[in-house]
C-alpha cells in the first residue's frame, strides 16, 4: 500500500513539474498544426518573418519588416492559403510557421563557399632565407629569379581561386534566392520578459492576437470525393480549354507544363524577388484567377482567388 501510495504521489510530482510553457505549446501546437490560413500580407522569404508585438500600435515593426521585404523577397503574398506547419513556444516569443518557416533555419545552406589558398612552399621559405645569407652575386641573382619565379605562381594560383570562389557564390546565391521563395516564413508574436515562463496565451487568445494579419479557416480538407457508380461523370472538357486546373498544379513544374494544364495566360508581368528574376502570370477559370510566380521558367509559387 504504502509503494502504490509513493507511486501516485510521484506520478503528480511529474506531472506538477511540467513547465507552464510546455503544456501550452501542446496545446497551441493541437490547435493549430495541420490547419490552413490565409495571410493578410506578403510575408518576407525569410525565418526572421514578421515581429508582431500584442497591444502595441501598430502591432507590426514594419521598419525590419519592409527592411526583410527588400532584403529576401516575397515567399507568401497577400491573400495566399497555407499551411500552419510548427508552433513554437520560446522564452520570449512564439513562432507561428507557415509552409516551412523560412529559408535561414539550422541546416540550411549559408552561401559560404571554401577555396583552398596557396601558401608558400617549403622552397620558396627555404630561398628567402638563404638569399639573405648569400654573398655570391650570381648565385644570389639566380635564387632571387626563382623566388620571384614561385612567388608570382603562387599569386596565379590564388588569382584563380579568388575568381573560382566568387564565381560559386554567385551560383550559390541565386540557388538560395530560389530556395527562399520556396520555404515558406513565419509571424514571430513578442511578449513582455517571462510572460510566456509563467502564462503563455490560449489557441483562442493567439489567434485574436494574429487576426490582423491572418485569417482562420478550418481545418485541412479530406480527400476529393470521387463519383459512385450512381454519378453521371462530369462532361469532357472542350476542345478549346485546358483538360487540368488551377488544383493540378505544383512547385516546380516548367511553363510548358502549366501552359498545357491552364491554357494561355491572360496577363503577365516581370518583376524581382531578391536576386532573382521572375515572371507572374495570370490565368482565369470561370469566376477564379490563378496568379503562378515563374524562377528561371520554373513554378516557385502559385495562388488562387476570386475574381
Amino acid at each position: 500500500m504504502q509503494r502504490l501510495l509513493g507511486a501516485v504521489v510521484c506520478s503528480v510530482g511529474v506531472l506538477q513539474a511540467i513547465p507552464v510553457a510546455a503544456q501550452s505549446e501542446q496545446q497551441l501546437r493541437a490547435a493549430f498544426e495541420g490547419k490552413y490560413i490565409i495571410v493578410r500580407m506578403d510575408m518576407p522569404a525569410s525565418q526572421k518573418g514578421v515581429d508582431v508585438y500584442p497591444g502595441r500600435e501598430p502591432a507590426v515593426d514594419f521598419k525590419s519588416y519592409s527592411d526583410r521585404i527588400r532584403t529576401f523577397g516575397v515567399a507568401l503574398r497577400e491573400g495566399d492559403r497555407v499551411l500552419v506547419t510548427a508552433v513554437r513556444v520560446k522564452k520570449k516569443n512564439i513562432e507561428f510557421q507557415l509552409a516551412g518557416g523560412g529559408y535561414g533555419v539550422w541546416g540550411d545552406d549559408s552561401g559560404y563557399v571554401y577555396v583552398p589558398t596557396v601558401y608558400k612552399s617549403d622552397r620558396e621559405k627555404d630561398l628567402e632565407k638563404r638569399i639573405k645569407n648569400e654573398n655570391d652575386p650570381d648565385r644570389r641573382r639566380r635564387m632571387q629569379r626563382e623566388l620571384d619565379d614561385l612567388r608570382r605562381e603562387r599569386e596565379r594560383e590564388n588569382r584563380h581561386a579568388e575568381a573560382e570562389k566568387r564565381d560559386l557564390e554567385a551560383q550559390k546565391s541565386s540557388e538560395i534566392a530560389q530556395k527562399r521563395l520556396g520555404a515558406g516564413s513565419r509571424f514571430n508574436v513578442w511578449f513582455d520578459d517571462e510572460r510566456l515562463e509563467s502564462s503563455a496565451p490560449t489557441p483562442r487568445e493567439l489567434q485574436k492576437m494574429l487576426a490582423t494579419v491572418v485569417a482562420f479557416e478550418g481545418d485541412r480538407p479530406g480527400p476529393a470525393m470521387r463519383p459512385t457508380a450512381n454519378v453521371a461523370p462530369p462532361p469532357p472538357p472542350e476542345a478549346d480549354e485546358p483538360a487540368g486546373s488551377s488544383a493540378d498544379l505544383k512547385r516546380g513544374m516548367s511553363a510548358e507544363e502549366v501552359h498545357e494544364i491552364m491554357g494561355k495566360p491572360v496577363r503577365k508581368k516581370p518583376g524581382v524577388q531578391g536576386d532573382l528574376k521572375t515572371l507572374s502570370e495570370w490565368y482565369e477559370e470561370g469566376d477564379r484567377v490563378t496568379e503562378v510566380v515563374y524562377v528561371g521558367g520554373v513554378v516557385v509559387r502559385f495562388s488562387t482567388s476570386s475574381k
